[in-house]
């Protein structure tokens, strides 16, 4: 469900950054003496724990992607470990056992009579070794860590076989569809900076571990900020204003971007769509529909008006999340009708309109919200700087 953006009251009032170009990530590349170790300390607050240790890995995450170390990219990097975990490389979810409980009875609510037998099933084995059924440890989840190693022994333990009779093995395949037991994990997000699993899977250097090793290596300071700063900030997108990567980091890289071409079909067409900076729809494991949202459907019709043809609009579409995207038929025509419309150059990006939908949100809150949250955390960390 998508929402209009919440929280834009918020009083801010720096600037971040100046006009960047494409292939800049805008956060201070050459234009800014790099920052040692010592004065990335300085950054951190006081009360954290091995602040050096902090900064060092800081540092590490910068250099492992041939970033220079700014202020700007640091204190970009230090809002969103302070926002996500405060500072935690294995944050605790607040009531871990009644959301792990709540979701998998929703997983397994679709078997109508047969849910509650085969989850009990499912629940009452052991892992090798173990004198807990599955069924009690949940009772001691406190942590994310803690979920994925629950998750992962149950795959290990039924990875032969699945467990009870013909029937309840046959339900549960069906709900599993084309995953593993693990996708039964209620929680995809992982380590002090909070970044999916997904994300991680996709980088080069990670891809020769193993499910295990790549998520036990998010859940260390050193893989969890690593893996978080390339995400926030290793793709190039012209931003003048550091909240957009923010928002990017809640919603997808180019969510903001893609908000702001949405905002423009809305204005041509007079179609009613959601600005929530998917243009096409996805699936769980992250492939696109083959469905026409609302976003294409608008597309469609004003390509009909604009000399724009089906096809290059569909082949254009595919190219969202990518810096590409900016150089197709479709990403110019919109924004050149645009302008001869209103008379003025429109905007490159927007705060994507999403509410924010977790089993761990205490309340409902939006992109919005979190990206005006770490921008504020990002000025807060500005005002350290000694020069």
């Amino acid at each position: 469900m998508r929402i209009s953006a919440v929280f834009l009251g918020l009083a801010l009032s720096v600037n971040l950054v100046s006009c960047v170009t494409p292939g800049a990530d805008g956060l201070g590349e050459g234009a800014a003496p790099q920052l040692a170790t010592v004065d990335i300390v300085q950054h951190i607050p006081p009360h954290v724990p091995d602040r050096e240790g902090w900064a060092d890995d800081i540092a590490f995450a910068l250099r492992s992607l041939d970033k220079e170390i700014t202020a700007e990219r640091v204190c970009a990097v230090i809002a969103v470990i302070e926002q996500e975990s405060g500072y935690q490389t294995d944050p605790v979810v607040p009531n871990l056992p009644q959301i792990v409980r709540e979701g998998l009875k929703k997983k397994f609510a679709r078997l109508g009579p047969l849910a509650q037998p085969a989850l009990d099933t499912l629940l009452s084995g052991k892992a090798p070794g173990s004198n807990e059924t599955f069924n009690q440890r949940i009772n001691r989840l406190r942590t994310e860590r803690d979920l994925d190693r629950f998750f992962r022994d149950i795959s290990a333990t039924y990875k032969q076989s699945l467990p009870g009779t013909y029937a309840i093995a046959s339900a549960i395949s069906l709900i599993l569809g084309k995953g593993s037991l693990q996708n039964l994990n209620p929680v995809t997000t992982a380590g002090s900076m909070q970044v999916k699993i997904a994300y991680a899977r996709e980088i080069d250097e990670l891809k020769s571990m193993s499910e295990e090793q790549l998520r036990e290596y998010l859940y260390t300071r050193m893989g969890g900020i690593r893996v978080g700063t390339a995400r926030l900030i290793n793709y190039p997108a012209s931003y003048d204003d550091l909240i957009y990567r923010f928002a990017d980091f809640n919603v997808g890289m180019y969510a903001s971007r893609n908000a702001a071409f949405q905002a423009m079909l809305k204005d041509l067409t007079g179609r009613a769509l959601a600005l929530d900076g998917d243009l096409l729809a996805y699936d769980e494991d992250g492939e696109a529909k083959a469905i026409e949202t609302e976003t294409m459907k608008a597309l469609l019709a004003f390509g009909e008006k604009n000399d724009l043809s089906a096809w290059t609009i569909r082949r254009d579409l595919k190219k969202e999340k990518s810096e590409e995207f900016e150089g197709t038929d479709s990403w110019e025509r919109v924004r050149e009708v645009w302008q001869t419309r209103k008379g003025r150059k429109p905007a490159y990006a927007r705060v994507p309109e999403v509410e924010l939908v977790s089993p761990k949100l205490m309340r409902p809150l939006s992109t919005s919200w979190f990206a005006n949250r770490v921008k504020q955390r990002y000025l807060t960390c500005r005002t350290r700087d000694k020069t």
